[in-house]
């Protein structure tokens, strides 16, 4: 497993009430009706045993290309079952302290970093808060600054609180200040506060100059920094999210994590299957009308290859087939002539993105029964 040994960095900032009164008590955000396209990856942590435990000291802890957990120090337990629990909504914070997921990344340059976010999304309680870490590899310091995003991540259209004490950046906005800075994306997390503030009342946004780019002042004012939240002060904020699928996440759980070639989805994994219109049909029948086949257990959006094969060998079908948004497929496979034999056959379904695997078994008869004329007399009339 590649890892990048990345410390989170605890910056010095009097932050929490710069950041609370940036960040809405409400959604301001429409929730997703479609069923967005797959990841390239889609995974399932729904247990406790898919995330390692990593010590924050000092506000800092190791990423790596896995799923960690984190606590702060002085917390009660350093099991991640004491801090909630799996169900079928995803992960559940039980508010008795702060606890938070982290995941590192290769570093995503400022240049790479739009298309990284372009669809990322969340699926999370209104009291969870998401973000990525951002690292400067030529500052002083090798830490990531933990970024948070306003209303949940919902690519192009998230709202980064980047700069301290600024307005919020959009999702372009916010990879080109990485750019100015030679900045890199290091990783990303999710925070489940414990017990949540009372936040002040939202004041007006700063107005920003038309003419002026508010990224502008990241490279001839890096001390911005300074009124960004550090990664534990961001463990007693609140935020708010959005929908990626049908599940309905607790106020303090989470559902789903969607960024760049990746989506984690922390409810129970489902068991791929499989069922055909018929268990037995003849040759012509399956290299004419086919037959049907019905499929669960996949991603949702993902894209569904077919196969067929014996027990020796298999083959691909030019049948695809893309899951609905409950992770369902259904459609029609006509085999290809060189499968047209009788014999006993399975069926397969793989998602592409997930890996999830369906089979059924389909047995292939002879020829199909032909109409054979009775003889007798016939009778005339008129």
């Amino acid at each position: 497993m590649t890892r990048s040994r990345l410390a989170v960095a605890s910056l010095s900032a009097a932050a929490l009430g710069i950041a609370a009164v940036l960040v809405p008590t409400a959604s301001i955000a429409e929730p997703i009706t479609e069923t967005p396209a797959a990841s390239a990856q889609v995974i399932w942590a729904d247990a406790t045993g898919d995330f390692v435990y990593s010590e924050l000291n000092d506000g800092q802890i190791e990423l790596a290309d896995e799923w960690r957990w984190t606590a702060p120090l002085g917390a009660p337990s350093s099991s991640l079952a004491d801090f909630g629990a799996f169900g079928e909504n995803g992960f559940t914070a039980n508010g008795s302290s702060p606890v938070a997921f982290v995941h590192g990344v290769a570093p995503v340059s400022g240049s790479e970093a739009e298309a990284f976010l372009e669809d990322s999304a969340t699926n999370a309680g209104e009291q969870v808060l998401t973000g990525v870490f951002v690292v400067v590899p030529d500052s002083e310091s090798s830490a990531a600054i933990p970024v948070q995003a306003v209303d949940g991540l919902r690519g192009a259209d998230t709202q980064w609180l980047f700069i301290g004490d600024g307005a919020p950046l959009s999702t372009p906005d916010f990879a080109t200040a990485l750019e100015q800075i030679d900045a890199e994306i290091a990783g990303y997390f999710v925070i489940f506060p414990g017990q949540a503030p009372t936040l002040p009342e939202s004041p007006e946004e700063p107005e920003v100059p038309q003419d002026e780019e508010p990224t502008l002042e990241l490279r001839a004012a890096p001390e911005a920094f300074d009124d960004i939240p550090t990664f534990e002060e961001l463990l007693t904020a609140q935020g708010t999210q959005v929908a990626l699928r049908a599940a309905v996440p607790d106020a303090a759980g989470i559902a789903s994590f969607r960024i760049g070639d990746l989506t984690t989805y922390f409810t129970p994994q489902p068991t791929a299957a499989l069922a055909l219109s018929s268990a037995s049909i003849t040759v012509a029948q399956a290299t004419t009308t086919g037959f049907t086949v019905r499929g669960s257990g996949f991603a949702p959006g993902e894209i569904v290859s077919s196969g067929i094969g014996t027990g020796a060998m298999g083959d691909s079908l030019p049948d695809t087939f893309i899951a609905d948004a409950d992770g369902n497929v259904s459609g029609t496979i006509v085999l290809p002539a060189a499968w047209a034999a009788a014999g006993d056959y399975f069926i397969v379904l793989v998602g592409e993105s997930s890996s999830q695997v369906a089979s059924s078994a389909l047995a292939i008869t002879g020829a199909a029964p032909v109409a054979v004329p009775v003889p007798g007399e016939a009778t005339y009339t008129g």
